[in-house]
């Protein structure tokens, strides 16, 4: 009877075990469309480490701003027999025929701050329609709603996209903010010094005549301080962003930012390696792990001077 107990006991745990996988041997595909996006690079980091701390094997890969490399690389995840994908920022709709073959596959598809398509977990983002609103009438208001602006757009991702239609409508109320110039960043490598091409281009074009620049994320609002900062017109102009970099935070200290609307990117790569635990390793279906939540909003606060964090 003692031998029959044992056995039932071993069979018992073999079958609990096949429920989900084992957390030391889970193999997880990270993929960010560009690490020298500093945005995309605290997601990256975030879920490494949360990985590593877990026991995982995480695959941490950068497109490059390149779609066919981020294509390419799904179908090698595919190759590699990974139990989940998480993809930051990328373009699902894209690399839809390699994002299709991995859900052919049975393995689970956790995007961050990409929008949500059918077939993946669900998309872990911030409300971008909120954060523009935000932003856009922080500087309207700072601006008293009179003044020049430049623009600094990035079309390519729908987060910020959606941030600068927002803007749109904002200004389509103050008949007082003239917009000088307007640029669109062109997603590759060099999108920092084409950046900051264009913003010196326009401040050698119309110097003090610029009281304000709204850029679509933190980085491109660094670009515009140094450059104005470098033609002695840094404390003038009005600064407004998104993301919430440790960096901005001592911009906005030092005078070369006003503001910005933080992103909890940390946060996002939890919820994202809390949902791949769920899925894999507990063996719980997506619509269990999200009680059946496509979207999930993370918290946006906007910070200037007067309300920093104190960490």
């Amino acid at each position: 009877m003692k031998k029959v107990f044992v056995s039932v006991c071993v069979l018992c745990v073999v079958l609990g075990m096949t429920s989900g996988a084992v957390a030391g041997e889970l193999k997880v595909g990270f993929i960010a469309t560009n690490f020298a996006a500093e945005a995309q690079a605290r997601v990256a980091n975030e879920f490494e480490r949360i990985a590593k701390k877990k026991g995982w094997s995480a695959q941490m890969l950068n497109s490059a701003g390149s779609i066919d490399t981020q294509a390419g690389q799904l179908e090698n995840l595919l190759q590699m027999k990974v139990d989940a994908v998480v993809l930051a920022m990328a373009h699902p709709l894209e690399v839809r025929p390699a994002l299709d073959k991995l859900l052919e596959a049975k393995i689970p598809v956790i995007t961050i701050d990409s929008g949500y398509v059918d077939g993946v977990v669900a998309d872990i983002t911030s409300d971008n329609f909120g954060i523009g609103a935000r932003m856009s009438t922080y500087l309207v208001d700072a601006l008293g709603g009179s003044g020049n602006i430049i623009v600094v757009k990035f079309e390519k991702h729908q987060g910020s996209r959606r941030r600068g239609k927002v803007l749109d409508a904002v200004l389509s109320e103050y008949p007082g903010i003239k917009v000088l110039a307007e640029y669109s960043v062109v997603a590759t490598g060099r999108f920092m010094d084409d950046t900051r091409s264009a913003v010196e281009t326009y401040v050698t074009r119309f110097g003090d005549q610029i009281d304000g620049v709204w850029c679509a994320f933190d980085q491109l609002a660094y670009v515009a301080g140094d450059v104005l900062s470098e033609r002695g017109q840094g404390k003038k102009a009005i600064i407004v962003a998104a993301d919430g970099n440790r960096e901005t935070f001592r911009r906005i200290v030092n005078g070369m930012m006003s503001a910005t609307v933080a992103q909890p990117f940390e946060e996002m790569a939890s919820v994202a390696a809390g949902l791949v635990e769920k899925i894999v390793v507990e063996g719980k279906s997506p619509g269990e792990a999200t009680f059946g939540k496509k979207i999930y909003y993370v918290d946006t606060p906007l910070y200037d001077i007067t309300n920093l964090p104190k960490e």
